[in-house]
């Protein structure tokens, strides 16, 4: 029987790394995108189905017809990465109602409603849901209060369904993404010397690529990881591990 995965968000980006390598690990990727001319593309790429649709009006509407294509196929829903986010840069002080809603709507309540959608079937499968959070869930970003907060909403959301799901079989994790060449964050990597300036910063001595989060998703969706469940995993190449060392100082802290 086919292991079916559904990844929103996966028209580019590291939604598409991880469309990429679950593929390239076996799954049938059920691919998810509000541009449904990148969902249909990737889909053929990696030998995929295309579901686009918009996380935050048609969740249901998105699981239903990938658990009807998968049954048609032979399949089983197996895996559900909540991928699809937005960003929206405004200070707290002056951030309006409705950008409020939007960040919130596809950020924290679309991965909820999804993950609602699938659970009969994750059930069933013993499957797992993969839910990706940032590194900015763990720090405050400039001008980034509505994401962070709705990031770190996603994470402890990842904990409190492994706790409420757990007892069914199934698996609720999180990756939290560094500095990951992305779509999102185009204008970011646009400026070489900001580029370079953030490499440096980085313990690894690289950006991440969308791949990278995809290799995180395919190993937590895996038998490898079947004790592993409410955790949030940076994938960050070790950045969160120094930000401390970045404070000027005369000596080593001691």
């Amino acid at each position: 029987m086919d292991r079916w995965a559904l990844v929103t968000g996966a028209g580019g980006g590291i939604g598409e790394g991880i469309a990429r390598v679950l593929a390239a690990d076996g799954w049938v990727v059920a691919v998810n995108d509000i541009d449904s001319d990148a969902a249909k593309r990737v889909a053929a790429e990696v030998g995929g189905t295309a579901v686009p649709g918009d996380v935050d009006a048609s969740s249901t509407e998105i699981v239903a017809e990938v658990v009807d294509a998968a049954n048609a196929a032979g399949g089983q829903l197996g895996a559900l990465v909540n991928n699809a986010g937005i960003v929206l840069r405004e200070a707290l002080a002056t951030a309006k109602e409705e950008d409020l809603d939007r960040v919130y709507r596809v950020n924290l309540r679309a991965p909820l409603r999804l993950s609602q959608a699938a659970l009969p079937y994750l059930e069933q499968s013993k499957g797992s849901i993969v839910n990706i959070s940032s590194i900015a869930a763990l720090s405050p970003l400039k001008t980034g209060g509505l994401y962070t907060a709705s990031k770190a909403g996603l994470a402890h959301l990842t904990r409190q369904a492994a706790f409420e799901w757990g007892p069914l079989g199934i698996r609720v994790n999180a990756i939290a993404p560094g500095m990951i060449r992305s779509r999102m964050s185009e204008d970011v990597w646009a400026d070489p010397e900001q580029t370079e300036q953030r490499r440096r910063l980085i313990p690894l001595g690289r950006t991440g690529e969308p791949e990278d989060i995809g290799l995180a998703v395919a190993f937590l969706v895996s038998d490898s990881a079947s004790f592993i469940t409410g955790q949030l995993i940076a994938v960050d190449g070790g950045f969160t591990q120094v930000l401390l060392d970045q404070m000027p100082q005369s000596a080593p802290l001691g």
